[in-house]
């Protein structure tokens, strides 16, 4: 199973990527996000980064230092919508067992434009099915359970619908994870925080406009459906969306001076 979908935070070379997504590949396959979900704990646990998955080909194809193709590993897995998004640390260093990775990194931070690297999600397969699409009336083959141990970065990928690699947080890391440099890099005093510790909800500790605005546009979306009422909002600003005590105070207080202000004629 092969397919595809600059900042330093904390000392550490993070990139942000759209693992993959549901859409059909060039194969005429369709690696369904539950698969990956599943396998979510073993990939955080074992799987790493490489370039063009040559650390799970490599030995077959008769490349002698397969081993050092690898070039970082996973932190974090989200999921929106049908897409599956990881956050991962390149390595650094110095000697042959960082000479990929710093290759891959330079690739990104030290030329204009960086270069376009696609991930692709590998494993192993071990449950599929084979379904008949409505709309074209061909079969289509839906991976639906593997065993996911690794991305590889590749400059030809086999799931055209995926993004490029990014240095920055997109979609839904620019909700859940805030890295130094790409929001307001102010923290409220007194946080004493790490910023490479944060994930989460805690990430919007972080003062920012974009934090503020996604954080309204939440509260009102849930105010509009009646999952929680006005004197719940404070409670749902630590417990929903982490907030510590005193900017959950100073964003409630916000949220309700435009509230009023929208109401006023």
């Amino acid at each position: 199973m092969m397919k595809a979908v600059p900042v330093e935070d904390g000392g550490k070379r993070i990139i942000y990527c759209e693992a993959s997504n549901e859409s059909l590949d060039a194969q005429g396959e369709q690696v369904m996000q539950k698969a990956l979900a599943d396998s979510m704990e073993y990939m955080l646990a074992r799987g790493n980064f490489d370039i063009d998955h040559i650390t799970m080909t490599g030995a077959k194809l008769g490349i002698s230092n397969y081993l050092m193709y690898e070039i970082g590993r996973p932190e974090e897995i989200r999921f929106h919508g049908d897409k599956t998004f990881v956050k991962g640390v390149i390595y650094s260093g110095d000697g042959i067992a960082a000479e990929k990775a710093n290759e891959f990194w330079s690739t990104l931070t030290d030329i204009q434009p960086p270069k376009r690297w696609y991930p692709s999600v590998g494993g192993s397969v071990q449950g599929s099915e084979v379904v008949l699409d409505q709309l074209t009336k061909s079969k289509q083959r839906r991976i639906t359970k593997v065993r996911w141990s690794n991305i590889g970065f590749s400059q030809q990928p086999v799931n055209q619908q995926v993004t490029t690699v990014q240095t920055m947080p997109i979609e839904v890391f620019a909700k859940s994870w805030a890295a130094d440099g790409f929001f307001s890099k102010s923290l409220e005093a007194g946080y004493g925080t790490d910023m490479s510790q944060l994930s989460g909800g805690a990430a919007l500790r972080m003062q920012s406009l974009y934090g503020y605005s996604d954080y309204r546009d939440q509260i009102s979306a849930l105010l509009l459906n009646g999952s929680i009422s006005v004197k719940d909002i404070l409670n749902e600003s630590i417990t929903r969306f982490g907030l510590q005590q005193g900017q959950a105070i100073a964003w409630a207080k916000q949220f309700l001076i435009d509230l009023k202000n929208r109401r006023k004629p």
